[in-house]
């Protein structure tokens, strides 16, 4: 079975990646798609980070309303699925979990900036790009 890793924010930009995903693995057969949220962990808004369980109560609680629409998309579509909450520089813990999985592919979002605003703001998509081991497909 081929699996296809779809990073997920709840954006209007991450579900069209999600359809996008959707379609690839329809057209693919016997294909699982690994949605994830990736919660950075910011230890200086969270007394003792990850260690303290409101904190991580809460960026679950994030993480599973973030995907929420995410996993409505692929239960409508009837296909195969596995969501996760990880946390982490997103960049870094999509491109771990692509190669941990076995994925064959990438397929994200990107919030369309311009080039001198990514060289400025670094781009999750651009850092994936180049991090990865497999194949990144970027919608728009």
């Amino acid at each position: 079975m081929r699996k296809i890793l779809v990073p997920v924010d709840g954006s209007a930009v991450a579900c069209r990646a999600v359809a996008h995903a959707i379609e690839l693995a329809r057209g693919l057969g016997d294909t699982k798609l690994v949605l994830v949220n990736v919660q950075q962990t910011l230890e200086r808004w969270y007394a003792h980070g990850l260690m303290n369980k409101e904190a991580l109560k809460h960026l679950q609680q994030q993480g599973a309303e973030a995907g929420a629409e995410a996993r409505a998309l692929v239960d409508k579509a009837g296909l195969s699925y596995e969501f996760e909450v990880v946390y982490g520089q997103p960049a870094e813990v999509l491109t771990r979990i692509a190669t941990e999985q076995g994925c064959s592919g990438i397929v994200m979002g990107t919030r369309g900036l311009g080039d001198v605003q990514s060289v400025v703001l670094g781009s999750t998509a651009y850092k994936v790009v180049h991090l990865a081991e497999v194949p990144v497909t970027l919608v728009k």
